[in-house]
């Protein structure tokens, strides 16, 4: 199986990446961590990511989400912020 989205813990804690393929160890992980549900790609699914957000504000829902738990004053994660959101309208995915 190939995880579909990236794998947080109820805390927020990023386990694992969107693309990694699932084992027994990292199953075991995820359920230590209280993880109860994953989504996983399905035969022929495009890569399993989210399509570039055309909407500016569903892009900025999804960089509040991602950098909730960062101090989003630091100036490295204005910085990824910013790497991000020119990825996406570039149209580039895997950072979201």
């Amino acid at each position: 199986m190939v995880l579909g989205a990236d794998a947080t813990s109820p805390r927020g804690q990023m386990l694992l990446g969107a693309g990694a393929i699932l084992t027994e160890r990292h199953l075991r992980l995820l359920a230590a961590n209280g993880v109860e549900r994953v989504e996983v790609e399905t035969p022929g699914q495009a890569q399993g990511r989210p399509a570039p957000a055309a909407d500016p504000a569903q892009l900025e829902a999804r960089l509040e989400t991602r950098f909730a738990h960062n101090d989003t004053g630091h100036p490295l994660i204005r910085e990824l912020k910013r790497i991000c959101r020119s990825r996406n309208e570039g149209g580039e995915t895997d950072g979201d």
